[in-house]
């Protein structure tokens, strides 16, 4: 008996694990099932997803701005684009995942936006596994339209 309560738990432990991994979203997924994935950021050098399923508000006091976390999925288009890479739909050359933490605070009549992110792994437009590519960049600089994007959609959890 207690080496089939032994195995149950090494399997439900593994479960949750395959499944994540089960769970990286194709570039194609992403554009089209706006339910799930929400644009958060775009520029000419990408376009910044986050996972509706992960948003989460941490709870703030009156008069504080919470701290927002998703896993985002940043599609890096490939540069420079060609016409083949137009014309056949290949303009993005791969998938960063991240478990990212924005938040903002008043600093008189100015917010300060912050973000934390970790890069949980790269991937092919169809969502394979890939190399981490040596020159991607954090969006550090994209905190303020991350923070708002995030805000708008968020539901509080508390």
């Amino acid at each position: 008996m207690k080496k089939q309560l032994a195995a149950l738990a090494l399997a439900c432990a593994l479960i949750p694990g395959a499944a994540m991994a089960a769970k990286v979203p194709t570039s194609d997924k992403m554009m089209n099932d706006y339910n799930k994935y929400v644009v958060v950021y775009t520029s000419d050098e990408e376009r910044i997803y986050a996972d509706a399923d992960t948003i989460e508000r941490d709870p703030a006091s009156a008069g504080e701005l919470p701290v927002i976390r998703a896993t985002l999925y940043a599609e890096v288009y490939k540069h420079p684009l060609t016409w083949p890479d137009y014309g056949n739909y290949r303009m993005v050359d791969y998938i960063l995942q991240y478990d990212t933490a924005v938040g903002a605070d008043q600093l008189g009549q100015k917010i300060k936006y912050r973000i934390l992110n970790k890069l949980e792994g790269a991937y092919t437009p169809d969502g394979k596994a890939a190399p981490l590519p040596g020159n991607f960049e954090d969006p550090a600089d994209e905190a303020e339209d991350i923070y708002v994007a995030l805000y708008r959609v968020s539901k509080t959890s508390y």
